[in-house]
């Protein structure tokens, strides 16, 4: 069973960033227009069918933050972004994040961290090493 899962979590990722090299002409330019290099924003991007995986990183994303990073989402320098692709106005964010699929991102300026294949891997079943590596990629983002 668990080999089971751990296919569908891999063909679910390879699916999903198949189309992730579909960037925008002036890509950089684009992404720090959406982007502050004063803060970290965090963005979950899903479609709107979604298993139990993808709903639990999400929750998992969201336990984290609260929990460790209250103060930095009051005073604004840490935001969390729910993204769904199955809706019209998302298009624009992902093809600027160069996004085509499920995806968890850590950006802050020109850094983008792709912690996609770490945060199914271990938000659903080991949320402290899940939190290790947010806490990880926040950290580096902010460098």
């Amino acid at each position: 069973m668990k080999n089971i899962v751990l296919l569908m979590i891999s063909m679910l990722f390879i699916f999903g960033t198949s189309a992730c090299g579909q960037a925008s002409a002036d890509g950089q330019s684009s992404l720090e227009a959406i982007v502050s290099t004063e803060k970290v924003d965090v963005y979950y991007f899903h479609f709107t069918r979604r298993c139990v995986t993808c709903v639990s990183v999400q929750e998992a994303t969201e336990k984290v933050l609260k929990e460790h990073y209250s103060k930095e989402i009051e005073n604004g320098n840490l935001v969390f972004h729910e993204i769904n692709l199955s809706e019209p106005g998302s298009k624009e964010i992902a093809q600027m994040l160069e996004v085509g699929g499920q995806a968890l991102l850590v950006v802050s300026g020109s850094k983008k961290i792709d912690i996609t294949m770490q945060g199914f891997m271990h938000a659903p079943r080991d949320i402290e090493r899940f939190k290790e590596i947010l806490d990880s990629a926040i950290s580096d983002a902010k460098t």
